[in-house]
């Protein structure tokens, strides 16, 4: 089993390095290094998986989950300007959640993992996997759910014996998740508009939280503009009764979900506006 975890744990690698180049010129960079992080802390929970000490085996482990919840954190606050001192936020969640470790560390006396702790990483864990559940990354947001909470369950488990083949089948779950968001993600998929194309790709990317802040703003600018439809969670509809916009407006439609998305991308990656090509006849629905 450990073999196994550790096979596919290092071929990981590939969709890990996908991510990071996908996202490099948008403000998720801080998340992605921080996911590459916790994938770290990963190998250091199976590197201790030899260790005869259970304390090692815990403390890694723990360390693994406390960096999970850290880059699930991070998403929320990937926006410019801010996205930077979000770190500050995302290391001090962390300082908070490895404070029993460190106390170990420092005291050199046996430090259980209390409850209060083991629910504040278990809070940002589920964070991240709500965040991402109704997006084309929910398969790997619920794998990631079923492992942390198979490790959790071993980390509280009374068992030894049940305490390893569940921390085991819990690591080998979590060490799948990077593959299963990879073929999610470069699964086949139909946008018929530009329009649909630049949301979908920025709703799979940021997740619930950012992508109904910026639907909300969205609307409520296209309410303002007088345009007849309306950004639904599957993309752009027509509103009931309305008519197909012109070229022109089209276009200007796409400026302004462009403009919307600058504080979510560098400065050297902003794209120029292109034509919408309208919401397909078939999506007039609300």
């Amino acid at each position: 089993m450990e073999t196994l975890c550790w096979l596919i744990l290092v071929t990981a690698v590939y969709p890990l390095l996908s991510a990071w180049q996908a996202n490099r010129r948008t403000s998720l960079i801080q998340a992605a290094h921080w996911a590459i992080v916790a994938w770290g802390a990963w190998g250091v929970a199976l590197g201790t998986a030899w260790s005869s000490s259970p304390t090692v085996v815990t403390a890694g482990t723990y360390l693994g989950l406390c960096l999970t919840g850290c880059a699930g954190v991070a998403v929320l606050g990937a926006r410019r300007p801010g996205v930077s001192a979000w770190n500050f936020v995302v290391v001090a969640l962390l300082a908070v959640d490895l404070l029993p470790v460190a106390k170990e560390v420092f005291t050199a006396k046996a430090s259980h993992l209390d409850t209060l702790h083991l629910m504040c990483v278990a809070a940002t864990i589920v964070v991240t996997v709500l965040n991402y559940l109704p997006t084309r990354l929910a398969p790997a947001a619920l794998l990631l759910a079923a492992g942390c909470g198979l490790v959790f369950d071993a980390l509280v488990a009374d068992s030894d014996s049940v305490n390893r083949r569940i921390l085991e089948i819990g690591w080998l779950t979590i060490v799948c998740v990077p593959w299963v968001a990879y073929w999610s993600m470069h699964g086949k998929g139909f946008a018929p508009s530009e329009f649909d194309r630049l949301w979908l790709d920025y709703r799979n990317r940021f997740g619930l939280v950012w992508a109904q802040r910026l639907r909300e703003q969205f609307n409520r600018s296209a309410a303002h503009a007088g345009w007849a439809v309306v950004l639904r969670w599957q993309g752009l509809r027509l509103l009931p009764g309305a008519t197909l916009p012109g070229s022109g407006i089209q276009e200007e439609i796409v400026a302004t979900l462009r403009s919307l998305m600058k504080r979510f991308r560098s400065e050297e990656d902003q794209p120029a506006p292109t034509e919408m090509g309208g919401p397909a006849e078939g999506s007039k629905r609300t």
